[in-house]
């Protein structure tokens, strides 16, 4: 079963719910019918592995977009993906996340070296940025000792200038 999908509207939001099965248990969750004038009431005994959300129009205008590609045949498909990526990402400790648009290229530079290696997207953008860090920082450090170095002749070539008179 695919899935129901059903559009609320009120004064303040527009909203679609969507009910899935997660698995081939075919109970349903029961729903008031205050959510949603459209929305009947199903009564069923039991756990029930379908879940509910309140998804914005926007964002189901993203996932209609997504229907049909990598073998997404409905929403529902699109969501169960979304969910699974998510559950197999680990979790984040302390970090912040950062999306990045590699652009077509370098997207597919970046798919063939992970395969070759066998390392992740995400480990080789952070080993990548702790290096360029590094390099920068030791650059930057290398261009202000330079720089001081210099001042400091042309202070003391100043000062022998001004102690000879």
């Amino acid at each position: 079963m695919p899935g129901r999908w059903e559009t609320c509207e009120n004064s303040r939001s527009h909203f679609t719910i969507i009910v899935f099965h997660l698995s081939f248990n075919c109970n349903t969750v029961k729903c008031p019918h205050r959510v949603c004038r459209t929305q009947e009431e199903y009564e069923v005994a039991g756990v029930s592995p379908m879940v509910s959300l309140r998804v914005p129009e926007d964002h189901l205008l993203e996932i209609d977009q997504r229907v049909g590609l990598d073998g997404m045949r409905n929403r529902s498909d699109v969501i169960r993906e979304a969910v699974r990526r998510y559950l197999a990402s680990p979790l984040l400790s302390m970090g912040e996340r950062i999306d990045v648009d590699l652009g077509p290229d370098l997207t597919a530079r970046m798919r063939d070296f992970c395969r070759l290696r066998g390392e992740s997207a995400a480990s080789v953008l952070r080993q990548a940025a702790r290096e360029h860090i590094a390099k920068a920082t030791l650059e930057g450090a290398t261009v202000d000792q330079v720089l001081s170095m210099r001042m400091d002749e042309l202070r003391a070539r100043f000062d022998d200038d001004s102690n000879a008179l």
